[in-house]
């Protein structure tokens, strides 16, 4: 027996549920039939659980001191689908255009096959279904209501539409940054549009302020340190004949340190007062940092879960994806234990047909459900062997096969 051929026992099963999540997607923290649904199916395996952060759930197999922890997000996002799917979203506004659905699914399979050859574990597995991810809520309210208790490490994972499915990266080190988020208020003075001289326009100071930061990134930031502002938010006046007086820009900040971040949120706010200040008008910015920190993946539990993988996949299945600017709220996880965070692709083979995360057209090939699920299961028999081998953990001469 191998975990290859377990988890194609749950191929099926997988694809089912995904489609089911996807069909009906639900916000952070809203995610009451979601949470109904997992928990139906954690009956059906006689799984033991209980709710957490609200809408999310925590579950455990297996007996032992040593807790390895797997993670799966839980929520959708305000996206009208528009792929043409006998599946596509029920939810009028809202989809899975971000691949929760395919994360839920998979560590759903993942948990079949765990309990059915639980007999095998010496450690305890604790499954996390974690709500609001997108709105960096769910890990906080996880990891302060206790539940990362007793845990030693945790895994996570994933699926990327621009990836081509049956890729995966697995390093160590920096993967996803860090989120800050800022909003900038911009007071001018209002008028006749026919009467630009005796106002202050809220719209071009806005304007200014927008392209005036991006300097800080490209003139004020080392080339060696990434980091990013982007404005994804502006709004200004109410009529196509009226000088606006005030103006409202949001937008975020991505740096994978806590240092580059301070520096660019001093930085923020003297552009911006002294752009508005040039054109007679005043800037207020609030500014959020650190919503959550940048996602680093732990050196030894990220190398052996890649070699876990090459033993279970092949070597060529193994790719190297830089870090990317994307934020993830798994790292307040790492925060408190080592973690480590995989990439899964599931994009189409033809390049022309993948589209990316947060695309109203966004699917994936399901192959991505199989690999995910075997990432999981692999990640606990391979952790599981190496404690062995170190003498941290229980011997245990029934083992699954790599």
């Amino acid at each position: 027996m191998d975990i290859k051929q377990e988890i194609e026992k749950v191929r099926d099963y997988m694809i089912d549920v995904r489609r089911y999540f996807h069909q009906h997607p639900e916000l952070g923290l809203c995610e009451y039939e979601t949470s109904h649904k997992i928990k139906e199916e954690l009956d059906k395996l006689q799984i033991e659980y209980t709710s957490a952060a609200k809408t999310g759930i925590v579950a455990e197999i297996g007996t032992g001191d040593y807790v390895i922890a797997l993670r799966s997000d839980m929520d959708a996002l305000k996206i009208t689908e528009a792929n043409d799917i006998p599946y596509k979203s029920e939810n009028e506004g809202l989809m899975h255009a971000c691949g929760h659905d395919a994360h839920m699914a998979a560590l759903l399979g993942a948990a079949r096959v765990l309990k059915v050859h639980e007999d095998k574990l010496h450690v305890r597995v604790r499954l996390i279904w974690q709500p609001s991810e997108e709105d960096c809520e769910g890990a906080k309210r996880i990891c302060s209501e206790g539940h990362l208790k007793a845990v030693q490490e945790i895994f996570g994972l994933h699926v990327f539409g621009d990836m081509e499915v049956g890729t995966v990266s697995i390093e160590p080190g920096p993967r996803m940054a860090a989120t800050d988020m800022f909003t900038i208020s911009i007071y001018g003075r209002g008028g006749h549009a026919g009467k630009p001289h005796q106002c202050v326009d809220a719209t071009v100071v806005a304007a200014a302020v927008t392209l005036n930061i991006q300097s800080i990134i490209s003139r004020e930031t080392n080339p060696i340190n990434s980091a990013v502002i982007t404005i994804g938010r502006l709004s200004s006046g109410t009529q196509y004949n009226i000088i606006s007086g005030e103006a409202i820009l949001e937008g975020t900040v991505r740096t994978f340190s806590e240092s580059e971040s301070i520096r660019i949120q001093e930085a923020i706010n003297i552009m911006a007062c002294q752009t508005a200040e040039a054109y007679g008008a005043k800037a207020k910015v609030d500014y959020r940092s650190l919503r959550h920190p940048a996602v680093i993946n732990d050196e030894a539990i990220s190398l052996s879960a890649r070699e876990g993988a090459a033993e279970l996949l092949g070597e060529s299945t193994l790719v190297h994806i830089p870090k990317m600017m994307l934020g993830e709220d798994f790292s307040f996880y790492q925060q408190e234990v080592p973690g480590v965070f995989a990439f899964v692709g599931a994009g189409a083979s033809d390049a022309d047909k993948r589209f990316p995360n947060h695309h109203p057209l966004f699917n994936i090939d399901e192959e991505a459900l199989v690999i995910s699920g075997l990432l999981y299961v692999m990640y606990v028999f391979k952790r599981q062997k190496l404690l062995e081998e170190t003498g941290k953990g229980e011997k245990n001469d029934s083992c699954m096969h790599l």
